[in-house]
């Protein structure tokens, strides 16, 4: 069967340490009796989460061509191995070629689901209400006057 590994190799092996990483988990996985068909490098991004402490690490993807019985012990070689984050380990569908696979930096979405957006708080300026003038009792009832009066001549 046809399985792929990604695998996330930490950020503290420079880049031309990686190629000897690389190299180490080939071994790992030839002497648990799989044979790599191909490994490529898919780049150095950013985590979307610090994983033991570090924030950045290098994409690895290989195909390997494996007994099912050897998966287990793959698996446990690679969770040891302190060259290596993380790893996933499938296997490829019957019928689907290889694909060239580019990985861009994680991009956090706009608003998570359970929690609320914090914006910046505008601040206000409020102005001050300048008082009214006060009017006397008798311009008051003088206004009022003037404004039924117009309310009946519309009307009518």
């Amino acid at each position: 069967m046809i399985y792929e590994i990604l695998y996330i190799i930490p950020s503290k092996f420079s880049d031309s340490e990686i190629e000897g990483v690389e190299g180490h988990i080939n071994e790992i996985l030839v002497r648990n009796e799989a044979k790599v068909l191909k490994t490529s490098n898919l780049g150095k991004i950013k985590l979307a989460y610090p994983i033991k402490r570090e924030k950045h690490g290098t994409y690895v993807l290989t195909y390997i061509e494996v007994a099912g019985v050897n998966l287990a012990k793959i698996d446990q070689d690679l969770r040891l191995s302190e060259e290596v984050l993380r790893h996933v380990l499938v296997k490829r569908p019957e019928g689907v070629s290889e694909k060239n696979y580019t990985i861009g930096t994680y991009v956090e979405p706009l608003t998570s689901e359970g929690k609320r957006t914090r914006g910046k708080r505008e601040t206000v300026k409020e102005e001050a209400v300048k008082p009214a003038k006060k009017l006397s009792t008798a311009a008051l009832d003088k206004k009022l006057d003037e404004i039924l009066d117009s309310d009946i001549a519309s009307d009518m």
